[in-house]
């Protein structure tokens, strides 16, 4: 845990997965909340899930 700025690079080939943040764009733009279920609902079509282990 720190107040410094924190850095993450991510690579995703093939790209199919940056649809999501694309998804998550238009949800945003469109004025929908980024509730936990909305999320969820999109976490569903990439096969992702959040992880619970560093959830405090």
């Amino acid at each position: 845990m720190t107040d410094g700025t924190a850095v993450m690079l991510n690579t995703f080939t093939p790209d199919l997965y940056v649809q999501y943040f694309r998804d998550l764009k238009a949800m945003v733009e469109s004025g929908q909340p980024l509730s936990h279920d909305a999320v969820a609902e999109v976490w569903t079509k990439y096969g992702t899930e959040p992880s619970t282990e560093y959830a405090s």
